[in-house]
């Protein structure tokens, strides 16, 4: 029997309908952008010493989906890259935002930068300024020792970021760490060097370092401005580092992550010989890497390899004072082999090898493609990341009591700032219903909280009498909109 033909266009809407229905129900979470954005800048999580005994204060941006009405967005913690002495977060503000549209809130952060230089060393005048005047540690415990740090101050971030989850409305058992180049060493890092029989031996008490040769500079960045400096006497002593997990914002919380996604970066050779890739509770690991990468090698080598060894003739090679390590292949072929091993998952770009036989020419086409060492289409490396670490991030149970997170800033000045006891927030207009207060520490610990009536005009917040004087973060959060401040306790 024929069905009617409005019948039939009828039936065929329905049922379009509902694939269409069924294809939306099926996307994984987390995948598709569909969300606005908004960054909060420098938002600082702490001070450490830096590796010439220089406080450094570490900040971070928090890039945030809006209009995603989630309680339990999940965390993604970058790490940049930059050879341990350059670099900026703000170079991963595109993969941020990417990922901030898809509903996860996204810390990009800042770490101690720098190490050690040798004391001799010729450098190459022609080449560019990192290679040309800095790129020559004292030794390859130098940059171990530089990977340490970082990680330790990556891991004191995640901390301070799960502290807070009910501000940024996250879940703190679903966290990311991801990184390019050095920061993808200390991605790996932060998810498996977990145990104090994992710890370097160079970053134990070392000999002091020697005066670094004149014609090589003692630079390194500090939160994206360059600093040139000196060292000498003190500054040039190498103490012990500490147990691995660090000092930083000791709050309670773990720095434990579900998965980590390394972007061209790897894990120095001993981290085979320390057992740091095994484990029973090892997380999800992406691997990206362009096979002909000239910086950090694909398999296992030493860092500038081809650039030190075959296009700096004449002049000091500095990669033979960087530690071996292993680059992404060789991590997914010692995932593969292991008995029980980390989930992971390979991206890896094909490109030719370096030709020694044509050095000359070779050199030319590494120098013209940045050395392949980079996220070749970071639009659609976040897209794999997104899909590959949806399930990660979605299974199991939440425990973080979020709140959800207005889309809008609360048009608010508060005053005095910095304050003595008495704290006020003048407000344009009323927000609708009760809001909520809350003052942290600078280890991200909640020390005061209310729930309060604010009305348009000046408001008092609180006297507190008892507080300790320093740096606290205040936010104040309502059906209107939110609003966030540095305050200082005087």
């Amino acid at each position: 029997m024929q069905l009617p033909i409005h019948t039939m266009q009828k039936t065929q809407t329905l049922l379009a309908l509902l694939l269409f229905a069924a294809s939306l129900s099926a996307q994984a979470p987390y995948t598709t952008k569909q969300y606005g954005w908004r960054v909060e800048k420098d938002l600082e999580y702490g001070v450490e010493l830096n590796y010439a005994g220089i406080p450094t204060t570490l900040i971070l941006d928090l890039y945030k989906p809006v209009g995603d009405d989630n309680t339990q967005r999940p965390l993604l913690v970058l790490v940049h890259g930059g050879a341990w002495i350059g670099g900026c977060k703000d170079g991963f503000a595109l993969i941020a935002t990417e990922m901030a549209q898809r509903g996860y809130v996204v810390a990009s952060v800042n770490y101690r930068l720098g190490w050690h230089k040798s004391g001799t060393a010729i450098p190459n005048p022609y080449s560019d300024g990192q290679a040309g005047a800095t790129l020559y540690p004292a030794d390859s415990a130098e940059i171990i020792r530089a990977l340490y740090r970082g990680q330790q101050d990556v891991k004191g971030a995640i901390r301070w970021l799960k502290a807070r989850a009910s501000v940024d409305s996250t879940c703190s058992e679903r966290v990311l760490v991801g990184g390019e180049s050095a920061g993808g060493f200390l991605a790996l890092a932060v998810g498996f060097l977990d145990r104090d029989a994992e710890k370097p031996t160079s970053c134990f008490a070392l000999p002091d370092a020697p005066i670094p040769a004149a014609n090589v500079t003692n630079s390194y960045t500090l939160n994206c401005v360059l600093q040139i400096i000196n060292p000498s006497g003190a500054a040039l002593k190498r103490p012990d580092l500490g147990p691995v997990d660090g000092t930083l914002n000791l709050n309670g919380h773990d720095a434990n992550v579900r998965g980590v996604l390394n972007l061209f970066g790897g894990v120095p050779l001993e981290a085979g010989a320390n057992n740091w890739l095994q484990g029973p509770d090892t997380p999800a690991v992406y691997l990206y890497h362009q096979t002909c990468d000239g910086i950090v090698p694909f398999g296992a080598g030493y860092p500038f390899f081809v650039i030190s060894n075959y296009c700096n003739l004449g002049f000091t090679p500095w990669h033979n004072k960087f530690p071996q390590t292993f680059g992404s292949g060789s991590l997914a072929a010692v995932f593969g082999s292991n008995p029980t091993p980390s989930p992971f998952t390979t991206d890896f770009d094909q490109c030719p090898a370096f030709n020694p036989a044509l050095a000359l020419f070779e050199c030319i086409r590494y120098g013209d493609n940045g050395s392949y060492h980079y996220t070749a289409n970071p639009v659609l490396r976040s897209q794999k990341i997104a899909d590959y670490f949806s399930p990660f991030i979605t299974n199991g149970t939440c425990y973080t009591l979020g709140n959800q997170e207005p889309s809008e800033k609360l048009m608010a000045q508060l005053s005095p700032n910095p304050f003595s006891s008495r704290l006020y927030v003048f407000l344009e207009n009323a927000p609708e219903g009760p809001s909520f207060i809350s003052l942290s520490d600078v280890s991200g610990k909640t020390v005061w909280s209310t729930s309060r009536t604010l009305f348009a005009g000046e408001n008092i917040l609180f006297e507190q009498n008892q507080l300790p004087a320093g740096f606290y973060v205040l936010q104040i959060r309502s059906k209107r909109g939110s609003e966030v401040w540095k305050v200082v306790r005087e």
